[in-house]
Protein backbone atom coordinates (compact mmCIF):
# COMPACT_ATOMS: atom_id res chain seq x y z
CA UNK A 1 0.00 0.00 0.00
CA UNK A 2 1.26 3.35 -1.25
CA UNK A 3 1.63 5.79 1.95
CA UNK A 4 0.88 9.44 1.63
CA UNK A 5 3.51 11.61 2.73
CA UNK A 6 1.80 14.74 4.67
CA UNK A 7 3.82 18.15 4.64
CA UNK A 8 3.67 19.80 7.06
CA UNK A 9 3.18 23.70 7.37
CA UNK A 10 5.67 26.21 8.83
CA UNK A 11 3.26 28.42 10.42
CA UNK A 12 5.10 28.21 14.01
CA UNK A 13 8.59 27.44 13.32
CA UNK A 14 10.23 31.04 14.74
CA UNK A 15 7.76 30.46 17.93
CA UNK A 16 9.33 26.71 18.09
CA UNK A 17 12.84 28.10 17.35
CA UNK A 18 12.12 30.92 19.78
CA UNK A 19 11.15 28.47 22.42
CA UNK A 20 14.00 25.74 22.16
CA UNK A 21 16.36 28.77 22.09
CA UNK A 22 15.36 29.10 25.83
CA UNK A 23 16.39 25.58 26.47
CA UNK A 24 19.86 25.74 24.91
CA UNK A 25 19.19 24.20 22.00
CA UNK A 26 19.17 25.72 18.04
CA UNK A 27 16.63 24.93 15.90
CA UNK A 28 18.92 25.75 12.77
CA UNK A 29 21.65 23.52 14.33
CA UNK A 30 19.47 20.94 14.64
CA UNK A 31 17.97 21.27 10.29
CA UNK A 32 21.65 21.59 9.57
CA UNK A 33 22.49 18.08 12.09
CA UNK A 34 20.32 16.41 9.19
CA UNK A 35 21.46 17.95 5.95
CA UNK A 36 19.40 20.82 5.31
CA UNK A 37 18.67 24.64 5.80
CA UNK A 38 15.66 26.05 8.33
CA UNK A 39 16.23 29.53 5.39
CA UNK A 40 14.29 27.18 2.99
CA UNK A 41 11.69 27.24 5.55
CA UNK A 42 10.47 30.25 6.28
CA UNK A 43 9.01 32.08 3.82
CA UNK A 44 5.06 32.18 3.46
CA UNK A 45 3.39 29.00 2.80
CA UNK A 46 6.65 27.21 2.82
CA UNK A 47 5.89 23.46 4.36
CA UNK A 48 8.15 20.54 5.84
CA UNK A 49 8.11 17.15 4.41
CA UNK A 50 6.41 14.89 6.94
CA UNK A 51 9.27 11.88 7.16
CA UNK A 52 11.59 14.87 7.43
CA UNK A 53 9.79 16.59 10.11
CA UNK A 54 9.59 13.07 12.11
CA UNK A 55 13.57 12.60 11.90
CA UNK A 56 13.63 16.37 13.10
CA UNK A 57 11.40 15.68 15.89
CA UNK A 58 12.97 12.57 16.80
CA UNK A 59 16.58 13.97 16.45
CA UNK A 60 15.09 17.05 19.40
CA UNK A 61 13.64 14.23 21.52
CA UNK A 62 16.83 11.90 21.55
CA UNK A 63 19.93 13.91 20.32
CA UNK A 64 18.99 17.06 22.08
CA UNK A 65 17.19 16.09 25.37
CA UNK A 66 14.48 17.90 25.14
CA UNK A 67 11.76 15.29 26.17
CA UNK A 68 8.19 17.46 25.82
CA UNK A 69 8.83 20.19 22.52
CA UNK A 70 5.28 19.58 21.65
CA UNK A 71 4.73 20.87 25.23
CA UNK A 72 7.00 23.65 25.11
CA UNK A 73 5.37 25.06 21.75
CA UNK A 74 2.16 24.34 22.66
CA UNK A 75 2.33 26.27 25.60
CA UNK A 76 4.09 29.23 24.10
CA UNK A 77 1.40 29.94 21.68
CA UNK A 78 -1.17 32.45 22.19
CA UNK A 79 -4.43 33.21 19.87
CA UNK A 80 -1.76 36.10 18.14
CA UNK A 81 0.20 33.66 16.92
CA UNK A 82 -2.72 31.91 14.85
CA UNK A 83 -3.56 34.49 12.43
CA UNK A 84 -6.89 35.04 11.51
CA UNK A 85 -7.86 31.68 12.92
CA UNK A 86 -6.80 33.21 16.42
CA UNK A 87 -8.79 36.38 15.44
CA UNK A 88 -11.87 33.57 14.61
CA UNK A 89 -11.42 31.52 18.17
CA UNK A 90 -11.49 34.47 20.41
CA UNK A 91 -14.63 35.43 19.23
CA UNK A 92 -16.63 32.19 19.18
CA UNK A 93 -19.75 32.83 20.85
CA UNK A 94 -19.76 29.52 23.09
CA UNK A 95 -17.18 26.88 24.14
CA UNK A 96 -18.82 24.61 21.61
CA UNK A 97 -18.46 26.75 18.70
CA UNK A 98 -14.48 27.02 19.82
CA UNK A 99 -14.67 23.33 19.44
CA UNK A 100 -16.31 22.83 15.92
CA UNK A 101 -14.22 25.56 14.56
CA UNK A 102 -11.48 23.91 15.59
CA UNK A 103 -12.56 20.40 14.10
CA UNK A 104 -13.32 22.12 10.48
CA UNK A 105 -9.64 23.84 10.25
CA UNK A 106 -7.71 21.25 12.35
CA UNK A 107 -6.23 19.99 8.80
CA UNK A 108 -4.82 23.10 7.79
CA UNK A 109 -2.93 23.54 10.45
CA UNK A 110 -1.77 19.68 11.27
CA UNK A 111 -2.14 17.52 8.00
CA UNK A 112 -3.31 13.81 9.42
CA UNK A 113 -5.11 15.25 12.09
CA UNK A 114 -8.62 15.15 12.89
CA UNK A 115 -11.31 15.70 15.33
CA UNK A 116 -14.27 13.79 16.39
CA UNK A 117 -17.29 15.17 18.78
CA UNK A 118 -19.26 12.99 20.72
CA UNK A 119 -21.81 14.20 23.56
CA UNK A 120 -23.35 12.31 26.38
CA UNK A 121 -25.54 13.73 29.18
CA UNK A 122 -23.40 16.31 31.19
CA UNK A 123 -20.18 15.60 28.98
CA UNK A 124 -18.64 16.65 25.84
CA UNK A 125 -15.55 14.16 24.42
CA UNK A 126 -12.99 15.55 22.05
CA UNK A 127 -11.54 12.95 20.43
CA UNK A 128 -8.17 13.74 18.43
CA UNK A 129 -7.60 10.93 15.72
CA UNK A 130 -4.22 10.96 14.41
CA UNK A 131 -4.15 8.79 11.16
CA UNK A 132 -0.97 9.62 10.22
CA UNK A 133 1.74 10.39 12.44
CA UNK A 134 3.59 8.03 14.75
CA UNK A 135 5.60 7.49 18.00
CA UNK A 136 7.57 11.11 18.67
CA UNK A 137 5.47 13.03 15.81
CA UNK A 138 1.98 11.71 17.10
CA UNK A 139 3.21 12.74 20.78
CA UNK A 140 4.37 16.35 19.71
CA UNK A 141 1.63 17.17 17.76
CA UNK A 142 -1.19 15.43 20.52
CA UNK A 143 1.09 17.77 23.09
CA UNK A 144 0.93 21.10 20.76
CA UNK A 145 -2.98 20.43 21.01
CA UNK A 146 -3.06 19.74 24.27
CA UNK A 147 -0.98 22.64 25.70
CA UNK A 148 -2.32 24.71 23.36
CA UNK A 149 -5.98 24.08 24.62
CA UNK A 150 -4.77 24.85 27.93
CA UNK A 151 -3.41 28.16 26.58
CA UNK A 152 -6.90 29.15 25.16
CA UNK A 153 -8.91 27.75 28.45
CA UNK A 154 -6.67 30.13 30.27
CA UNK A 155 -7.63 33.11 28.68
CA UNK A 156 -11.40 31.95 28.84
CA UNK A 157 -10.96 31.71 32.82
CA UNK A 158 -9.43 34.89 32.85
CA UNK A 159 -12.00 36.49 30.94
CA UNK A 160 -14.28 35.58 33.83
CA UNK A 161 -16.05 32.52 32.04
CA UNK A 162 -16.53 28.89 33.33
CA UNK A 163 -14.42 26.31 33.46
CA UNK A 164 -14.78 24.29 30.31
CA UNK A 165 -12.44 21.68 30.27
CA UNK A 166 -11.92 18.88 32.79
CA UNK A 167 -10.38 16.23 31.65
CA UNK A 168 -7.58 15.34 29.56
CA UNK A 169 -6.85 11.89 27.80
CA UNK A 170 -3.45 11.04 25.86
CA UNK A 171 -3.26 7.31 24.43
CA UNK A 172 0.54 6.84 26.10
CA UNK A 173 2.90 7.40 28.80
CA UNK A 174 2.82 10.20 31.27
CA UNK A 175 5.76 12.70 30.38
CA UNK A 176 7.83 12.64 33.70
CA UNK A 177 9.54 16.14 33.06
CA UNK A 178 8.72 19.23 35.02
CA UNK A 179 7.05 21.41 32.62
CA UNK A 180 4.27 18.33 30.77
CA UNK A 181 3.42 18.22 34.32
CA UNK A 182 3.19 21.77 35.14
CA UNK A 183 1.29 22.70 32.67
CA UNK A 184 -1.19 20.36 32.90
CA UNK A 185 -1.02 20.03 36.51
CA UNK A 186 -5.07 21.96 36.94
CA UNK A 187 -6.65 19.18 34.93
CA UNK A 188 -7.88 15.31 35.13
CA UNK A 189 -4.89 13.55 33.63
CA UNK A 190 -6.00 10.08 32.26
CA UNK A 191 -2.79 8.39 30.48
CA UNK A 192 -2.77 4.99 28.56
CA UNK A 193 -6.04 5.48 27.27
CA UNK A 194 -7.47 4.16 23.62
CA UNK A 195 -7.49 7.48 22.36
CA UNK A 196 -6.40 11.30 22.64
CA UNK A 197 -8.63 14.20 23.73
CA UNK A 198 -10.31 16.34 25.95
CA UNK A 199 -13.59 15.91 27.95
CA UNK A 200 -15.58 19.45 28.46
CA UNK A 201 -19.07 20.24 30.70
CA UNK A 202 -21.46 20.33 28.55
CA UNK A 203 -23.35 22.89 30.26
CA UNK A 204 -20.61 25.42 30.45
CA UNK A 205 -19.88 24.63 26.62
CA UNK A 206 -22.72 26.20 25.65
CA UNK A 207 -22.68 29.48 28.05
CA UNK A 208 -22.14 32.84 25.74
CA UNK A 209 -18.15 33.35 26.16
CA UNK A 210 -17.69 37.14 27.68
CA UNK A 211 -15.53 39.34 24.85
CA UNK A 212 -16.49 37.97 22.00
CA UNK A 213 -17.39 39.63 18.89
CA UNK A 214 -19.43 38.18 15.74
CA UNK A 215 -18.61 40.81 13.24
CA UNK A 216 -14.77 40.04 13.90
CA UNK A 217 -15.85 36.63 13.78
CA UNK A 218 -17.60 36.09 10.59
CA UNK A 219 -14.46 38.34 8.84
CA UNK A 220 -11.98 35.80 10.96
CA UNK A 221 -13.86 32.83 9.38
CA UNK A 222 -14.28 34.24 5.61
CA UNK A 223 -9.79 34.25 5.72
CA UNK A 224 -10.07 30.94 7.73
CA UNK A 225 -12.22 29.68 4.44
CA UNK A 226 -9.52 30.94 1.82
CA UNK A 227 -6.79 28.91 3.60
CA UNK A 228 -8.79 26.11 4.33
CA UNK A 229 -9.46 25.91 -0.04
CA UNK A 230 -5.57 26.66 -0.71
CA UNK A 231 -4.49 23.74 1.94
CA UNK A 232 -6.99 21.13 2.08
CA UNK A 233 -7.61 19.79 -1.41
CA UNK A 234 -11.47 18.10 -2.13
CA UNK A 235 -9.87 14.19 -2.26
CA UNK A 236 -12.17 11.41 -2.59
CA UNK A 237 -10.76 10.24 0.80
CA UNK A 238 -12.20 13.30 2.38
CA UNK A 239 -15.48 12.72 0.96
CA UNK A 240 -15.49 9.27 1.91
CA UNK A 241 -14.66 10.02 5.65
CA UNK A 242 -17.39 12.49 5.11
CA UNK A 243 -19.71 10.58 4.01
CA UNK A 244 -19.42 7.83 7.30
CA UNK A 245 -19.34 10.87 9.64
CA UNK A 246 -22.99 11.68 7.99
CA UNK A 247 -24.29 8.03 8.28
CA UNK A 248 -27.44 8.22 10.72
CA UNK A 249 -28.52 4.17 10.72
CA UNK A 250 -25.18 1.60 9.87
CA UNK A 251 -21.98 2.13 7.96
CA UNK A 252 -22.13 1.96 4.61
CA UNK A 253 -21.19 -0.88 1.91
CA UNK A 254 -18.50 -0.41 -0.65
CA UNK A 255 -21.41 -0.25 -3.34
CA UNK A 256 -23.12 1.86 -1.18
CA UNK A 257 -20.36 4.65 -0.87
CA UNK A 258 -19.41 4.31 -4.16
CA UNK A 259 -23.20 5.16 -5.57
CA UNK A 260 -23.51 8.11 -3.11
CA UNK A 261 -19.68 9.49 -4.20
CA UNK A 262 -20.57 9.25 -7.78
CA UNK A 263 -18.15 6.75 -9.26
CA UNK A 264 -17.64 3.24 -9.46
CA UNK A 265 -16.31 0.58 -7.26
CA UNK A 266 -13.19 0.28 -9.54
CA UNK A 267 -12.51 3.74 -9.90
CA UNK A 268 -13.30 4.14 -5.77
CA UNK A 269 -10.09 1.63 -5.58
CA UNK A 270 -8.02 3.26 -7.72
CA UNK A 271 -8.28 6.70 -6.34
CA UNK A 272 -8.16 5.66 -2.66
CA UNK A 273 -4.98 3.53 -3.53
CA UNK A 274 -3.76 6.54 -5.25
CA UNK A 275 -4.27 9.08 -2.33
CA UNK A 276 -2.45 6.29 0.29
CA UNK A 277 -5.27 4.22 1.47
CA UNK A 278 -8.30 1.87 0.94
CA UNK A 279 -12.01 1.96 1.39
CA UNK A 280 -11.18 -0.94 4.14
CA UNK A 281 -8.50 1.02 5.86
CA UNK A 282 -11.13 4.36 5.85
CA UNK A 283 -13.60 1.82 7.23
CA UNK A 284 -11.86 0.20 9.57
CA UNK A 285 -10.46 3.74 11.59
CA UNK A 286 -13.70 4.91 11.40
CA UNK A 287 -15.66 1.56 12.82
CA UNK A 288 -12.81 1.50 15.63
CA UNK A 289 -13.25 5.66 16.85
CA UNK A 290 -17.19 5.17 16.36
CA UNK A 291 -16.78 1.99 18.55
CA UNK A 292 -15.14 3.87 21.30
CA UNK A 293 -17.52 6.77 21.43
CA UNK A 294 -20.76 4.00 21.56
CA UNK A 295 -19.20 2.22 24.17
CA UNK A 296 -17.44 4.33 26.53
CA UNK A 297 -19.14 7.64 25.77
CA UNK A 298 -22.66 7.03 24.99
CA UNK A 299 -22.26 4.18 27.14
CA UNK A 300 -23.96 1.41 25.00
CA UNK A 301 -24.34 -2.26 25.57
CA UNK A 302 -21.44 -4.75 23.50
CA UNK A 303 -24.92 -6.03 21.42
CA UNK A 304 -26.56 -2.41 21.02
CA UNK A 305 -22.53 -1.11 19.50
CA UNK A 306 -22.32 -4.49 17.75
CA UNK A 307 -25.82 -3.62 15.75
CA UNK A 308 -24.82 0.24 15.07
CA UNK A 309 -21.88 -0.91 13.92
CA UNK A 310 -22.98 -2.96 11.16
CA UNK A 311 -22.13 -6.46 13.12
CA UNK A 312 -24.49 -9.22 13.27
CA UNK A 313 -22.64 -11.41 15.58
CA UNK A 314 -21.07 -9.49 18.81
CA UNK A 315 -18.14 -12.28 18.97
CA UNK A 316 -16.86 -10.60 15.39
CA UNK A 317 -17.42 -7.20 16.72
CA UNK A 318 -15.68 -8.25 19.74
CA UNK A 319 -12.84 -9.52 17.54
CA UNK A 320 -12.40 -6.41 16.37
CA UNK A 321 -12.26 -4.37 18.91
CA UNK A 322 -9.22 -6.40 20.85
CA UNK A 323 -7.40 -6.04 17.44
CA UNK A 324 -7.81 -2.43 17.29
CA UNK A 325 -7.20 -1.70 20.57
CA UNK A 326 -5.57 -4.64 22.00
CA UNK A 327 -8.01 -5.40 24.71
CA UNK A 328 -12.15 -6.46 24.67
CA UNK A 329 -14.79 -3.93 24.94
CA UNK A 330 -15.62 -4.97 28.59
CA UNK A 331 -11.96 -2.98 29.59
CA UNK A 332 -13.54 0.50 28.73
CA UNK A 333 -17.23 -0.33 29.42
CA UNK A 334 -18.52 1.43 32.45
CA UNK A 335 -20.28 -1.44 34.65
CA UNK A 336 -23.40 -0.13 34.11
CA UNK A 337 -23.30 -0.67 30.62
CA UNK A 338 -21.52 -3.97 30.39
CA UNK A 339 -23.24 -6.81 28.60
Amino acid sequence: MKTTIHKVPTFYIMQFSNVLAKQGVCLSECFSDLGSDISSYTSLQSSIDGAFFSRLISHIIKQKGILSPGILLGAALQPIHHGSFGLAIMNCNTGVDIIKLVQRYIEVLIPGISLTIAENDDVITVNVVDSYWRDETHFFFIDVLTAAFINLHRTILQSGNARIITTLLFDYEKHEDEISQRITTDYDCKYNQPICGVVINAKNAVLPLKGSDPVSFEYAVQLCEKERERVCTDTLTNKLKLHFECAKERIPTLDEAANALGVSKRTLHRQLGTEGTSFKQERDSFLKHRAYELLHIKQLSVQQTADKLGYADPSNFRRAFTKWYGAPPSSIQKPSSVT
